[in-house]
């Protein structure tokens, strides 16, 4: 099925206007002192500017206003439960980069955010049909939240991985017809692409919490959005392929934590992405991500196409043993 352009049209400015904000943002950032200075838990050398997820978030709306308004081209509003939980995010985040939050309070303002997308965002279904499944979204999203939150440890990683997970969202509703939200689909891969750039190793500037909130957040909204009409157990198996790798990084860090009674909510150098650091460098570990969040996010396409719930969990839990082998080998490298 071919790609409607205005859609494809949001993709291209959101990454051309990537390419102009992220610079600004990285001297506004130095101006103001949004600056990551490195410490034991941050491997960077020097001290780098944030504000990374403000260009971003401008990126993409600049991208989605540049097609509706000045080409006059159809765009789908975002509902206002997206608009209101992102900016709460992309806030959220903003905060913590300033002055790090507790773990109760940042808690406090992602589950707000997470219940803006349930009740009044892509995920009204949920909620008017189902109660019990409006809780899961509420904690799936706030889990989204922190994966990629914590997946955010080295240059590049959530910046590439983002783009994939996009793409994959737009294959579902291109190839089977899933009811995704695809102008934001489009505008996250080309906003974080354009980012990726200046973020790529040696990074320049950082996404920040408030960038990695942003697009788990919208990641979160894309899933939801997906899976709002028909939460089959194909379509719920594809969701989970396609967020596989920040999954799999946040159950590895709580689990290796909780095994050596380490608190959860505590910094480290112990994720998947240290350990790979270890073994084949920043570029490496970006490779071996990107890579094996590419395989997730075919799993995921494919097995949402099937009509069959058990041939798609069978699917994805070889997945997931992959991913159980994967973290098994890297549980025996050290951590820095």
């Amino acid at each position: 099925m071919s790609v409607p352009p205005p859609l494809l049209a949001v993709a291209s400015f959101s990454f051309a206007f990537a390419l102009l904000f992220t610079p600004i943002a990285r001297a506004v950032a130095r101006r103001i002192g949004y600056i990551d200075h490195p410490d034991a838990r941050k491997p960077h050398p020097e001290p780098t500017p944030l504000l990374g997820g403000v260009a971003v978030a401008a990126a993409l709306a600049c991208g989605m206003a540049v097609v509706a308004v000045v080409l006059r081209k159809t765009v789908p509003v975002p509902p206002a439960g997206v608009l209101i939980g992102g900016t709460l995010s992309l806030v959220l985040g903003l905060v913590d980069d300033r002055r790090p939050m507790r773990p109760f309070g940042k808690l406090l303002g992602q589950v707000a955010a997470a219940l803006f997308l349930v009740a009044w965002g892509t995920a009204a279904g949920f909620v008017t049909s189902q109660p019990a499944l409006a809780l899961v979204a509420v904690i799936g999203v706030v889990a989204l939240l922190n994966a990629i939150n914590f997946l955010d440890a080295m240059d590049g990683l959530v910046s590439a991985l983002v783009p994939v997970a996009g793409l994959a969202f737009v294959a579902i509703a291109l190839l089977h017809g899933a009811d995704v939200d695809v102008a934001i689909a489009w505008g996250v891969v080309g906003a974080s692409a354009g980012f990726l750039v200046y973020n790529a190793p040696p990074a320049r500037i950082f996404l920040g919490d408030a960038g990695s909130h942003l697009l788990g957040f919208l990641l979160a909204a894309l899933a939801l959005r997906a899976l709002d009409e028909s939460p089959t157990w194909p379509h719920i198996a594809g969701i989970v392929a396609i967020l596989s790798y920040p999954l799999f990084d946040v159950v590895f860090v709580v689990s290796t934590r909780l095994f050596e009674r380490r608190p959860v909510h505590v910094g480290g150098v112990d994720h998947t992405t240290h350990r790979l650091g270890r073994i084949c460098g920043r570029w490496g570990t970006l490779g071996v991500v990107s890579l094996v969040s590419v395989v997730g996010a075919v799993v995921g396409t494919c097995v949402w196409g099937l009509d069959s719930g058990p041939l798609a969990i069978a699917a994805v839990a070889c997945l997931g043993l992959g991913y159980a082998i994967f973290g098994l080998w890297l549980g025996r490298v050290r951590p820095t």
